[in-house]
């Protein structure tokens, strides 16, 4: 099942690639639920990006 995950401010957007960037870069391998998490962080930055940038 899948997040809701909006990003709703420039801000926001900026945390959220930091935390997407935090988590490509961290020497453990992502978890499943990681790589879920990250996907939905991604989808709702790339949306911000369509609709406000």
């Amino acid at each position: 099942m899948e997040k809701e995950f909006k990003i709703t401010s420039a801000k926001h957007y900026e945390e959220t690639m930091i935390n997407i960037f935090e988590m490509q870069e961290q020497e453990d391998p992502l978890t499943k639920a990681q790589i879920a998490e990250m996907e939905v962080m991604i989808k709702a930055a790339d949306k911000y990006e369509a609709e406000e940038l």
